[in-house]
């Protein structure tokens, strides 16, 4: 076993000796010097021209068809200078001769700080001259180079999309990122202003370092000008910091900024026609102020007043309004028109109004405001005798209920029916007064109703007016007055005495003929 290893290790070193001596001869014989290049600092983008001396360092022999290749790995790539692309030749060297190899190597924008591998390949013949005669021998080798790339810090400032407000102190996050391939050292950020914008207290911060990549953020307080009008605004920034490769680099950046004004839209002023609204009122007026308290502009502002009970549109009124455009400041007047039900409570009721409208970026907003009416109590009447009978040929006395189902007292209350030429009807008495009737009490007064004789028996509807004075107590100094329909059944009691006399007549004509028959049979 020992014998096999050291024979094993005897062919090896046979292999070994030979290969390390025709290198050693190869270097001896060809001397190619480190790389020069231009620029000496290399940074991303870059067009690099790169170039190699070499040189036959054997004095005894010729070197001929010298080739050298270079290849590059990422971030390089060959420019074409040479008839064939990567590749450059030297017909001949003789001893001890010098000559130089040229390329050029475009670095990729995008390459980050580091050092990158370039390989050159190199091709050779050694003429030899042994005796008399020429001994030719082919080299070739690789040497591997490392070429340095400095990356360029780049800067972007994010102000993170925020908006200024007019008259406002406002504290913005600034971001710094560095968009760059390398990383840049001792990073300051200066903030300027403008006439409308202008930074307070701090105006310079400093980073520290950022990596490609990186980013961070720094807090500036920003005051706006009241005066500054909605739209875009640029304040000046100014960035220094120093790159990987030693330079001393200044950047100005403009920040943007959009000044957009607070639109605060608010309603005042609400004023009624008439002046106290009550139940059963229609048309009522509804007139109202808006004002834009804000700095900033609405455009097609439109006004949606939403009626619910008590209220409702009146007839043919459309309660939605656009009065266009309203400036930071400006107001104007919006009217609607609406009715009360006629059985509406009296109390304080909210109304709302819809608002609509659109920035100056067309961003469409939405609010609600209310505004408060007051519905002032009023008297109501209902009459709870819904139908009298009367006789024909008579003067009926008739008793008419009435209900204040209203919630303020009714002060004089008075009864009246109104005489209509068409009806069969006379009122010697035609009003009665029932005096004061309470929210919820009830009242009666009579009327007289005089039925013409011939009057046909059937329904027939009279209006009765009812009349009463507010509450004096509670400073209502208003009349009510009210018409309300009245069922009234007339019969006729004539009609019915003329049938019985034409039935008695009708008996004795009867009673006459049989007596008659019967004293004439007697007779014969």
């Amino acid at each position: 076993m020992l014998t096999k290893i050291k024979e094993t290790f005897r062919f090896k070193k046979l292999f070994v000796i030979p290969l390390i001596f025709s290198i050693l001869l190869s270097v001896n014989a060809l001397q190619i010097d480190n790389p020069q290049y231009q620029p000496l600092t290399i940074h991303p983008g870059d067009d690099v021209d790169i170039w190699f001396k070499i040189t036959n360092d054997n004095y005894d022999n010729e070197i001929r068809d010298l080739t050298v290749k270079i290849t590059p790995h990422y971030p390089f790539e060959l420019r074409q200078v040479n008839p064939e692309i990567g590749k450059a030749t030297i017909s001949h060297l003789n001893p001890g001769e010098s000559d130089t190899v040229y390329f050029k190597l475009h670095v990729d924008e995008n390459a980050p700080s580091r050092d990158y591998r370039i390989d050159v390949t190199v091709s050779y013949d050694e003429v030899e001259d042994e005796n008399g005669e020429e001994v030719v021998t082919h080299h070739e080798f690789t040497k591997v180079y490392y070429l340095p790339v400095y990356g360029i810090a780049n800067f972007e400032i994010d102000a993170n999309n925020l908006t200024l407000t007019p008259a406002k102190t406002q504290t913005i996050p600034i971001t710094v990122i560095n968009k760059g391939t390398g990383t840049a050292k001792e990073i300051s950020l200066n903030i300027g202003n403008n006439n409308f914008i202008s930074p307070v207290d701090k105006t310079k911060f400093y980073l520290g370092a950022l990596k490609p990549g990186e980013k961070k953020t720094v807090y500036i307080k920003l005051h706006t000008s009241d005066n500054a009008l909605e739209g875009s605004y640029i304040i000046p920034s100014t960035i220094t910091w120093i790159d990987e490769d030693g330079t001393q680099r200044t950047e100005n950046i403009n920040l943007g900024f959009v000044v957009r004004g607070d639109i605060l839209l608010g309603i005042s002023n609400v004023v009624t026609e008439p002046k106290e609204i009550k139940p059963g009122n229609t048309y009522c007026k509804i007139e109202v102020t808006v004002t834009n308290n804000g700095h900033g502009e609405a455009k097609d502002v439109e006004l949606n007043l939403i009626a619910k009970y008590p209220f409702k549109d009146s007839w043919s009124n459309c309660n939605i309004k656009n009065i266009g455009t309203l400036h930071g400041g400006e107001s104007k007047t919006v009217t609607f028109y609406i009715d009360v039900d006629k059985y509406a409570k009296s109390g304080h009721y909210e109304v709302p109004i819809n608002i609509t409208y659109l920035d100056i970026f067309n961003k469409e907003y939405s609010t609600t405001k209310t505004i408060n009416i007051y519905v002032k109590p009023k008297p109501i009447f209902e009459i709870l005798t819904k139908e009298v009978k009367v006789e024909a040929g008579k003067e009926n006395k008739v008793y008419i209920t009435i209900k204040n189902i209203g919630n303020e007292k009714a002060e004089n209350v008075k009864i009246s029916a109104i005489r209509n030429s068409g009806q069969p009807f006379d009122y010697p008495q035609k009003s009665d007064t029932i005096g004061t009737l309470y929210p919820g009490e009830n009242g009666t007064g009579v009327i007289v109703i005089d039925v013409d004789k011939d009057a046909n028996p059937k329904e027939y509807i009279i209006t009765l007016e009812i009349r009463c004075a507010g509450d004096r107590d509670e400073g209502d100094d208003n009349v009510y007055i009210s018409q309300k329909p009245l069922k009234v059944i007339v019969e006729n009691s004539n009609g019915g005495n003329f049938g019985t006399l034409v039935g008695l007549i009708i008996i004795i004509i009867a009673l006459v003929a049989i007596g008659y028959y019967q004293l004439k049979g007697k007779k014969q």
